[in-house]
């Protein structure tokens, strides 16, 4: 095959120059004389032949004509941080290296194994390694499209992994791409209710002025013509502008209605989950910067322990979303509460239970870390989600059903906080029995 030389020499220079690694050999059916048509199309060859024995490998360089791939586990890591020692890696300089080398005379890329050994074993669960939970481009349309559609979170990773037998995306990455999808409608509509809120008269003026650019002009017209419809689905209910039970009551699952004995309503500034939290917590709504910096006590605190849950990029995206303590500012839509990952750190933070309610998604948070206290002594809180965008802090009567438990407490909590649960099996029991009939009714009114 047509490589650079000196190139491929470079790469076996640096892979052979790893000593004191017990090697362990393994067979290697990464070489083959299959031409590829693009580096995607190789990249995701190799990576599905990686997955099948228990390793995953990344792209470790990329030029136009030189694409490099390396384990997961190659490289060393530095800590930025000199003071800190005993730090946990992946990273312990796993040797193994594949070349991909495009021929632009025959316009196909070839694979090369420079090195196809590891320096440990396979893993039992490739699932554990967040990088081989990522989605496709094409698999991250298919989750944007279902969600549009309102397809529960666990039918769309059925769909993933009816499309990509290979597929090893876990409801978390499932979660997570849809949070994303959703902020990024929450700011096209944010744009679309700002042009809205412009007074007609100063955007004339300014228009005669020539003192708007012709993508807002444009925007404005449009927007303007549903203004009405845009701010009604965009903006949460204000204060004082009728009974929050009676407001909110229809925006929880039908279940519900009987055991909501109050709605409270918290200021709408972009904080509203974190203020829904402080009084769920019994602070005063004004504490919202307190529970910010809590959970960014948690995610530091049990940073090793959220890699494996979130991944580490999604772990530092969440640190910058609660990265935001000004009062002069709303918050824009990339500080504001999400739902699971916040969820799942308020609960362990606070040692509580914590329910969600939508009418999408209703799910339960139970502590992560610790051993449960006795029965009288356990805490447990609601907040609802309304308007699509807005949080409430919620009573509940007793007795109510309860919320499924979200699926990462059940994979990646400790041993000694198994016992949270026992206590509301029948109230878990009852919410399934309250979903299933709901379902069904549904289905037959259809067929009807």
């Amino acid at each position: 095959m047509d490589f650079h030389i000196n190139e491929v020499k470079s790469e076996e220079n640096e892979v052979n120059s790893d000593e004191g690694h017990s090697v362990i050999n393994t067979t290697s059916p990464f070489s083959t004389n299959m031409v590829f048509n693009t580096s995607e199309d190789l990249k995701n060859w190799a990576q599905n032949v990686a997955r099948s024995l228990g390793y995953v490998i990344v792209t470790r360089r990329s030029k136009p004509n030189l694409v490099v791939l390396m384990c997961d586990r190659g490289g060393i890591y530095t800590s930025k941080n000199s003071s800190r020692k005993n730090i946990f890696s992946k990273k312990i300089n796993c040797p193994f290296n594949l070349a991909a080398k495009y021929s632009k005379a025959n316009d196909f890329w070839t694979l090369r194994v420079i090195c196809d050994e590891h320096n440990h074993e396979p893993a039992e669960r490739v699932e554990s390694h967040a990088y081989a939970r990522r989605l496709s481009d094409e698999e991250t349309r298919l989750v944007e499209e279902l969600t549009k559609k309102n397809v529960k979170p666990m039918d769309i990773l059925l769909a993933l992994k009816e499309q990509n037998k290979n597929n090893v995306s876990s409801l978390q990455t499932v979660y997570n791409a849809r949070q994303k999808f959703l902020r990024s409608l929450k700011e096209k509509d944010a744009s679309q209710t700002m042009v809205c809120d412009i007074d007609a008269h100063t955007y004339d003026e300014c228009l005669r002025n020539n003192r708007v650019d012709p993508p807002i002009e444009k925007l404005f017209r449009q927007s303007c013509l549903k203004k009405e419809n845009v701010l009604g689905n965009f903006e949460p209910l204000r204060h004082g502008s009728c009974s929050c039970l009676c407001s909110y009551i229809n925006q929880f699952p039908n279940m519900f209605e009987r055991y909501i004995t109050e709605v409270q309503d918290v200021k709408s500034d972009g904080n509203c989950g974190f203020r829904a939290i402080a009084v769920c917590l019994g602070f005063n709504e004004d504490a919202w910067p307190t529970i910010r910096s809590d959970l960014m006590d948690e995610l530091n605190t049990h940073k090793e322990e959220y890699d494996e849950i979130f991944g580490r990029e999604c772990r530092l995206q969440l640190h910058d979303s609660l990265n935001f303590f000004r009062t002069d500012i709303d918050a824009t839509f990339e500080y504001w509460m999400t739902l699971p990952d916040m969820g799942i750190l308020i609960a362990s933070r606070y040692n509580v239970v914590l329910h969600c309610l939508s009418v999408g998604d209703s799910l339960t948070y139970l502590p992560l870390w610790s051993t449960p206290p006795t029965w009288h002594e356990r805490v447990a809180v609601a907040i609802g989600l309304v308007n699509g965008n807005h949080y409430v802090k919620l009573t509940l009567q007793a007795g109510y059903p309860m919320p499924p438990i979200v699926p990462q407490w059940t994979h990646y909590r400790y041993e000694c906080a198994s016992s949270w649960v026992t206590p509301y099996i029948t109230q878990l029991d009852m919410y399934n029995q309250c979903y299933h009939s709901h379902c069904n009714f549904e289905k037959i009114t259809k067929d009807t």
